[in-house]
């Protein structure tokens, strides 16, 4: 059930952001912004890594490496 809901939230979002790019609004790229957002959380959680065709969203955090871990530092 979660996963429909998330699939109609993604749905809905890039329609919204479909039609948003194409009718002028008052105040531009905050509602895009918006939807582009619930958009990407949305296909996040099915599991789909859509930042990789939106070059200005980042890649989220580094994850640490093993070797890094336990490294001391002499001074």
């Amino acid at each position: 059930m979660k996963r429909r809901i998330a699939w109609g939230i993604a749905i809905i979002s890039g329609v919204a952001l479909g039609v948003t790019l194409v009718v002028p609004d008052p105040l531009p790229f905050v509602d895009e912004a918006v939807f582009l957002a619930v958009f990407v959380k949305s296909m996040s959680y099915l599991g789909y890594d859509v930042t990789r065709w939106i070059p200005f969203l980042g890649k989220g955090k580094k994850k640490r490496t093993a070797a890094g871990k336990g490294q001391t530092i002499d001074v």
